[in-house]
């Protein structure tokens, strides 16, 4: 029974892992200064998305789509 509870606890543990992906990031703009940045959300009402999704917090490398 210990066992059983064991392999059911690590393969409950396991199948979260493989649905577990990184943050998709965007460059944002913010319409009253121009200031850009990337973050993965809004940062507030002010700021529209420019491009992405990027794979880095560099918005550097552009997601493959």
């Amino acid at each position: 029974m210990k066992l059983q509870l064991t392999l059911a606890t690590l393969a409950l543990a396991a199948s979260s892992l493989v649905g577990a992906q990184p943050s998709e990031y965007y460059v944002w703009k913010n319409k009253t200064t121009g200031a850009t940045m990337c973050e993965p959300d809004m940062p507030a009402d002010k700021w529209t998305r420019e491009s992405g999704p990027y794979e880095d917090s560099n918005c550097k490398f552009k997601k493959p789509t």
